[in-house]
């Protein structure tokens, strides 16, 4: 009735494309008034909370994977490290009881005058103890100098 009198006065859009009639001719429950819709309830949010535990379960499994990877590598660098620290512990240990020590620690307060010079005696004595010409040493040791 309320359609064919909107269409007597030309409202067409006031018709309704929702047929007349209960709500029994439904799929769901949960709009029959007649029927306990419990049941239906908890099967559609099982059905739910299954798809959400799906869903956030590939989320945890990459997150448990990056953070197996990052502990194995933090595992890795802190052994490399422990291994790292104790070559240089017994490299001192070693420079300490063979007097070398010492050594290193004057050549590393040389100045650059001193350095010069000693880097020049160096290179002089390789050249003689090859029987080569002495400047040769002076000349590689200016070379080391500024190239």
């Amino acid at each position: 009735m309320l359609g064919e009198a909107s269409i007597g006065r030309g409202l067409p859009g006031m018709v309704s494309p929702v047929s007349p009639g209960p709500n029994a001719y439904d799929q769901g429950a949960a709009s029959k008034p007649s029927v306990n819709t419990q049941p239906f309830n908890n099967e559609r949010l099982t059905v739910q909370d299954m798809s959400q535990n799906a869903q956030t379960q590939q989320s945890q499994a990459i997150a448990d994977a990056t953070g197996k990877v990052r502990a194995s590598s933090a595992e890795q660098t802190d052994a490399q490290t422990k291994a790292q620290q104790m070559l240089t512990q017994r490299m001192a240990e070693a420079l300490e009881a063979t007097g070398s020590g010492q050594a290193l620690f004057r050549m590393s307060a040389l100045n650059g005058v001193e350095k010069s010079k000693f880097d020049n005696d160096i290179y002089t004595q390789k050249m003689m103890a090859a029987n080569m010409n002495p400047d040769l040493g002076a000349y590689a040791a200016s070379v080391g100098q500024y190239g």
